[in-house]
């Protein structure tokens, strides 16, 4: 049974000109609450943002419940039931037509649901996401993602894998700047108790449906804080999951979008856990011969397996300096300051 913290709704009915907010969050009250005031000073008029605060945690209670703010609601889980369920059930309370997910230690910056706001409504059908640029902020540099537009004739799991260049994030639409029609995420949530690709999950079920929308606002609207030294939920399982996650999957990815998968994700997983050489061939043999790979997606095999994670986020580093140096035109990369030392 769900405790209902704080909330000023009177109804239950969908509200057409309504954005409705999402953040699971748990033990991390002063992350929750810069999250929390970004969505709340953005200008738009009805608005409502829905805290899911997934199992007892008495410190983020307190912390929110001092936001003096009636479109704020606080939704208190007696259990845990992981970030999936806890979204789903926040969008399950949501009242918006549209829904904007929030991860609990991102941020938005001013004037984001408008612009998204403005997009979707010019966009027929029910099935609508829309997405927007957004700067990926660690300790060492920030970049700005994704990389490049998504046409849409190409087919989404290659926008999402298949790289046109070396570096990653060229199609990575982070959860934080997703703005969804409220009936595809009630008719297709997030699949409960999966670990791991929560976001994955959802972009490839909700995108192989032939009436889903995708638009990415070409403004930067978001800030995606990515800790990379934290045991993020995103770097913790291992690459056995990963395999088998894809392979459970399969039909919505393309050959050419199941081989960059095994190449960039489950081989960088396979290394990070220092699997024997067995692992290696194995997921090799997965690549060549289940799915479609590019000499670009070998080299990147190769190099994932044989490179450190610290060795590669090195190098990625000095090639946008490089890169970007004599690009001032097309600025990707925000600030730059390269690791004291390289591994």
């Amino acid at each position: 049974m769900i405790e209902i913290l704080k909330t000023s709704h009177a109804d239950q009915e969908e509200k057409p000109g309504r954005i409705s907010v999402v953040i699971p969050t748990r033990g991390r009250p002063a992350l929750v609450d810069r999250a929390v005031r970004s969505a709340l000073i953005q200008d738009f008029a009805d608005l409502e943002v829905i805290v899911v605060i997934d199992g007892p945690d008495p410190q983020t209670e307190s912390a929110l419940n001092l936001l003096d703010d009636p479109r704020l609601h606080l939704l208190s889980l007696p259990a845990t039931v992981g970030g999936a369920e806890a979204r789903n059930t926040g969008i399950r309370y949501a009242r918006g037509k549209w829904i904007a997910l929030l991860d609990d230690d991102d941020e938005w910056l001013p004037g984001k649901l408008n612009r998204q706001y403005c997009a979707a409504e010019a966009i027929p059908g029910p099935y609508v996401l829309v997405s927007c640029k957004f700067i990926e902020r660690t300790e060492s540099a920030d970049r700005l993602l994704p990389c490049r537009p998504y046409d849409r004739r190409e087919a989404f799991s290659d926008y999402m894998f298949a790289r046109r260049g070396w570096h990653s994030g060229e199609g990575f639409l982070q959860t934080s700047t997703w703005f969804v029609s409220r009936q595809l995420l009630t008719d297709m949530p997030f699949t409960p108790g999966l670990a791991r690709c929560q976001d994955l999950d959802w972009l490839l079920h909700a995108t192989a449906q032939p009436v889903t929308r995708v638009a990415i606002v070409d403004e930067t609207l978001a800030i995606f804080h990515h800790d990379e030294r934290a045991e993020r939920v995103s770097r913790t399982a291992d690459w056995k999951f990963l395999y088998d996650w894809a392979t459970a999957n399969k039909r919505y990815f393309t050959l050419r979008a199941f081989s960059f998968f095994i190449a960039t994700f489950c081989v960088p997983s396979a290394a990070k856990q220092r699997a024997g050489i067995r692992t290696f061939l194995y997921l090799l043999r997965q690549c060549l011969f289940f799915g479609s790979p590019t000499l670009k997606c070998l080299t990147l095999f190769f190099c994932c397996w044989w490179m450190s994670e610290e060795r590669r986020r090195s190098l990625r580093a000095l090639a946008f300096t490089f890169t970007h140096m004599f690009s001032p035109k097309s600025p990707q990369l925000i600030r730059e300051s390269l690791p004291e030392k390289a591994s």
